[in-house]
């Protein structure tokens, strides 16, 4: 029989199961997907047990492919979206559904957030710094918001940790997701003990922290309903486990990715911190570290300008990709836009300032500007984002000539080449849509002793596109990201308590 190696990815919008070969190439994916809740301005929550469902789904069709194709999973291993938090009562039951990495409900303790970190010098300890997207602001939230709730909930937890419970009666959580969350001490792996007095909490309200090569059992009950008799490896966050199916954990190299969010990480041999708390760090396991920074406002600014701005008769009428229309844009108008500056914080801001009150602006806007300038400033005011963190990035790791990318941009050849030429580096885009679920099999096959380690095999992916910067353009870039670094810290003052 063929040996099979299945990633199951449990994302903001889908649980992704992903089969691969013992050569890691990808030969089946099914997707199980689910709606966030709505509940009103910045939050941002979605149904724990939709989810598990869905991971149920994914399991019981990773087994019916492997049957019917005459192959033997090895086993299953997970990846999980970072950051986010569910309360459990006593008995172990929902008190409240599954706050995600968006919810920035807690936005509004920011600056007494900021003065606690600041005087237990949390972020040196926890490599997070003080922001509404970790789940020690979202407790405080909770402490303040709804008293008699928070005193009722006895576990604090992911959704990886409700869904790996449900799955095996283990309360374990991997050290990637115990670092995103904000309680994790990098230096010494052990839960941070200020958190204890500050939120009323004990090491008994948390997991126990296992590595992300741990394996475990599926129970009878679940096991019986899926029909999977195969290992479970704990597995790892979503974001490392991208870097490490794009095949870095060698050559340490950058990754940047923009979906509707975005990122850029590295894989580090040590805790990676900024004194000016630019980046954050987390754990890949509990040997590899991964620093890097992540921005609220990626594929989400043109979903905005899509949804607000677009004009379908540009196109002829036609159902097109917005990604397509974009492309067209871009094809008609000049790298700088003419000018226009577009700061992209339609959601606030994270890395590398951390400031829950940026808002967007568009500055320089004339009566020759078109649309289609607006448009192509807002990539590029995204990408200045990705810059700002690259840069952090380069202060603390040393720098790179070259950066590899993945997400839905890699679909838009044009930004492709801004990207280029803004961050003044060779940009190699692989072919590889389901990079984190890749870095889970891989993980699960270092687990299971199908491998010895991470760097025993060598990806060699199908390259989408590898661009270069143009020397022509990669100055006036240079110049506006400087415009655009001024114009953002001249109007900091003015978008604070801007709702």
């Amino acid at each position: 029989m063929k040996s099979l190696l299945c990633g199951l990815d449990v994302g903001t919008s889908a649980v992704k199961t992903v089969i691969f070969d013992r050569q890691f190439n990808q030969l089946q994916r099914f997707s199980g997907e689910y709606e966030l809740l709505n509940r009103g301005q910045n939050r941002a929550e979605l149904d724990p047990r939709e989810v598990f469902s869905q991971t149920l789904s994914g399991i019981q069709d990773a087994v019916r492919w492997a049957k019917k194709n005459e192959g033997r999973l090895e086993f299953i291993a997970f990846s999980c979206q970072l950051h986010s938090l569910i309360l459990l009562d006593e008995q172990e039951e929902l008190l409240t559904d599954c706050l995600i990495w968006a919810d920035t409900r807690a936005m509004k303790y920011h600056k007494k957030l900021t003065e606690i970190y600041d005087r237990y010098d949390l972020y040196q300890k926890t490599g997070c710094p003080a922001h509404a997207m970790y789940p020690p602001a979202k407790l405080y939230w909770y402490k303040q918001e709804e008293p008699e709730l928070y005193q009722r909930a006895e576990k604090f937890v992911s959704l990886k940790e409700y869904i790996i419970k449900k799955l095996t009666g283990r309360q374990v959580v991997d050290f990637s997701l115990a670092s995103a969350s904000g309680f994790l001490n990098l230096h010494d792996r052990e839960w941070v003990p200020d958190f204890f007095s500050l939120l009323d909490l004990s090491a008994d309200n948390f997991s126990e922290i296992k590595d992300g090569r741990t394996i475990l059992q599926l129970n009878q009950k679940y096991s019986k309903k899926t029909g999977a008799d195969v290992p479970l490896v704990l597995g790892s966050g979503d974001g490392p486990l991208a870097n490490l199916g794009a095949g870095t954990i060698s050559s340490r190299e950058f990754v940047a990715t923009i979906g509707t969010s975005g990122a850029v990480r590295v894989f580090a041999d040590r805790p990676v911190l900024d004194d000016q708390q630019r980046t954050w760090c987390y754990f890949l396991d509990k040997d590899v570290y991964l620093p890097g920074g992540a921005i609220n406002n990626g594929g989400l600014v043109l979903s905005w300008l899509e949804e607000n701005m677009a004009r379908p008769e540009e196109t002829g009428g036609e159902t097109r990709n917005f990604y397509e229309i974009i492309d067209n844009y871009m094809a008609h108008t000049e790298p700088g836009s003419r000018g226009l500056i577009f700061l992209p914080f339609l959601a606030g801001e994270r890395a590398p300032g951390w400031n829950p009150d940026s808002r967007g602006l568009i500055f320089g806007l004339d009566l020759d500007h078109s649309w289609k300038d607006v448009a192509r400033a807002a990539v590029e005011g995204v990408t200045f984002r990705l810059k700002a963190i690259t840069d952090a990035l380069e202060d603390l790791t040393g720098s790179t000539d070259r950066v590899l990318v993945n997400g839905g941009f890699t679909n838009s050849d044009p930004w492709l080449q801004i990207t280029a030429d803004i961050l003044n580096k060779k940009i190699i885009a692989p072919e590889c849509p389901d990079a984190s679920a890749r870095g889970a099999a891989l993980m699960g096959a270092v687990a299971c002793g199908l491998l010895n380690d991470y760097d025993q095999v060598e990806f060699d992916p199908t390259i989408k596109a590898i661009k270069e910067p143009n020397p022509d353009v990669v100055p006036k870039y240079a110049d506006l990201y400087e415009k655009h670094c001024r114009i953002y810290e001249a109007n900091r003052p003015f978008m604070s308590g801007n709702k």
